[in-house]
């Protein structure tokens, strides 16, 4: 079964996760590069570190915040296929065009109807 996380990310394909489920350090440092590059902004290894958005544990210090998490969990929903506002303005920022994640969830949405 496939597991996507609100936005419609498939943790089995997002590289924290993997890096976290594989105590792969080098991923994680090289994420953490990669942050720097196109946020500007520093962030630490520990931060990066998922154990994907539907459990109880650890969660990208951003994704742990962020607004499509926080409306999805707020109203029951394992994911935003579930919402029959997808694809909404929370959303705006991943669901760009050419997106996997909102096709993703588009998928999922057909699965459910």
């Amino acid at each position: 079964m496939v597991v996507f996380s609100p936005c419609g990310i498939n943790c089995r394909d997002c590289d924290a996760y993997i890096a976290t489920k594989n105590d792969d350090i080098e991923l994680l440092k090289q994420l953490q590069c990669n942050y720097m590059k196109q946020f500007a902004k520093e962030i630490s290894i520990e931060e990066l570190k998922c154990d994907g958005c539907q459990g109880e544990g650890r969660k990208i210090s951003f994704c742990s915040v962020c607004e499509v998490r926080v409306c999805a969990t707020e109203h029951g929903y394992v994911n935003c296929a579930e919402c029959a506002e997808l694809p909404c303005e929370k959303g705006s920022f991943i669901w760009q065009e050419n997106s996997v994640s909102l096709a993703n969830l588009l998928s999922e949405r057909k699965q459910i109807d």
